[in-house]
């Protein structure tokens, strides 16, 4: 068992870290994403806001800080008339109600959603510009990032009318939340720097060993992919369900009773890039399974790779060529992403040279490939349809109880067979004896013997013998591969 599994450890080894090593990629790839890329951060702080938890949440936040700032009952004490200031306190508690309300309408505006956009979107160009040492925020500000949400309390003061109010009494402090503070940067610049290398490397790493795997299983590579497609599988399984724990724990731990029902939101919209990547994942390992099936020694992936044969074997030109192309645009589909890019770049190398090890396996396993044998399976499949049409029921009116008595009757006389009789069946039976005595007998002659199986002539043998010299030429076929193939050819010759 050895002997036909060489390298059987290493390949389960290999195996295994690509597991791991997935799980690693798929979990610093979506933390890479999430604190790298601004419009990533602002698509995601978008579909937050559009939450109707969330925008519970934010209005009551929004309100607050208004009330907080604004003596409302104070303001309406001046707005309200003489015999109606004593109604001011009532007035406030109503106004409460009514800028909740408001607040909840305001945030599904266009504009204000904008807002809270930008503030997020500005929000992480500061991070980023910190940890990559890439602005002048360290000595302006203490290196402190924070979400401003000022301009969002006072579209909201706007919409129950105590806009100018706001603006006028509201500090540019209020609505200031502090994402990064300056005791905290050195802790966050090294572990996003830590993550950021992560994503990159596992990815890298993962592919490299998943490629290793396969080239440490000669004559069980089949094998060797199927287990692959199944790890990266399990791989994405554990990501998807470490997710719905982590989510049970760390919202209860960190959020109220009151905003777990936000907070869970949140959680869900921040971490459906991780679902998203690890389904990516799960759905890439169906083409480990094609290749695994593809490569198998089962009776249809040996016809799918006789007919794979003639293209690869006859038009290698061409069928590179569309490979290239496909290869290129899978290419531009992760231009936009440095890491994804280079990861993209490193399998479309890899199935490069996998491309070029299987046409040279076609050219060994079937060297006189041709479409001789899709042409048959055309006639074969064009016969069994003949077939099936000819042995079609003839009786379709008497069956489905159409075309009435006369067309039934016209059915039956059509399948009933007629019986031809001779002449001198209408005669008396001692005429029919002598016509009997009378007619021919039929000589049985005997079957000629099967003709000899004729040999392969001179030209055929050379005409082989040139295509096995090209094939060595071109290093397809190795000199032992050589020899006993032009060993076999003289023995047909005989």
């Amino acid at each position: 068992m050895q002997a036909e599994r060489p390298h059987r450890g290493w390949v389960r080894l290999l195996t295994v870290l690509v597991g791991l090593l997935t799980v690693l990629a798929i979990c610093s790839s979506w933390v890479d994403r999430q604190v790298f890329d601004t419009k990533e951060w602002g698509d995601t702080s978008l579909e937050m806001l559009q939450n109707p938890q969330i925008q519970d949440q934010i209005a009551n936040f929004a309100v607050d800080e208004l009330y907080a700032n604004i003596d409302v009952d104070a303001e309406l004490n001046e707005i309200l008339p003489g015999d109606l200031k004593s109604l001011s306190g009532v007035a406030a508690g109503g106004l409460r109600q009514v800028a909740d309300q408001g607040a909840k309408k305001a945030l599904e505006n266009d504009r204000i959603q904008a807002l809270w956009r930008k503030a997020n979107e500005a929000a992480h160009k500061t991070l980023i510009d910190i940890i990559e040492d890439r602005s002048e925020v360290l000595r302006t500000s203490g290196g402190e990032v924070r979400l401003e949400l000022r301009p969002l309390i006072i579209e909201v003061a706007s919409q129950v009318g105590l806009g100018k109010q706001a603006r006028d009494n509201i500090p540019a402090s209020v609505g200031n939340i502090d994402i990064v503070n300056s005791d905290e940067l050195s802790t966050v610049q090294t572990v996003a720097k830590l993550i950021h290398g992560t994503a990159l490397a596992t990815s890298l790493l993962a592919v490299l060993l998943l490629a290793l795997a396969v080239w440490l299983s000669p004559g069980y590579r089949w094998l060797t992919l199927l287990w692959l497609g199944v790890t990266l599988i399990l791989a994405g399984a554990i990501v998807l369900i470490v997710r719905s724990v982590a989510g049970g724990v760390i919202v209860p731990e960190l959020a109220d009773v009151d905003v777990q029902p936000a907070a869970r939101a949140a959680w869900d919209i921040a971490t459906d890039l991780l679902r998203s990547i690890a389904w990516t994942v799960i759905w890439s390992s169906l083409f480990l399974f094609l290749l695994s099936w593809l490569v198998s020694p089962v009776k249809p992936a040996a016809k799918a790779r006789e007919f794979l044969a003639v293209p690869f074997g006859r038009y290698p030109g061409p069928t590179f060529g569309l490979l290239g192309l496909v290869a290129f645009i899978f290419l531009l589909m992760g231009a936009a992403d440095q890491r994804g890019f280079l990861v993209r770049l490193l399998i479309v190398i890899l199935l490069g040279i996998g491309s070029w090890m299987f046409r040279r396996q076609l050219m060994l396993e079937y060297p006189d490939a041709n479409l001789d044998g899709l042409r048959g399976f055309g006639d074969r499949t064009a016969d069994s349809v003949r077939r099936a049409w000819s042995g079609r029921p003839k009786n379709l009116p008497k069956i489905f109880g159409t075309g009435g008595s006369e067309g039934a009757a016209a059915s039956d006389a059509e399948e009933q067979p007629t019986a031809v009789l001779p002449e001198t069946a209408a005669g008396k039976p001692g005429d029919q004896a002598k016509a009997a005595s009378e007619a021919p007998t039929e000589v049985v002659e005997p079957a000629a013997p099967p003709a000899p199986k004729p040999s392969v002539s001179e030209g055929d043998r050379l005409e082989q013998l040139e295509r096995l010299g090209r094939l060595r030429d071109s290093g397809i076929l190795t000199d032992e591969e050589f020899a006993e193939e032009k060993a076999r050819i003289r023995e047909a010759g005989k």
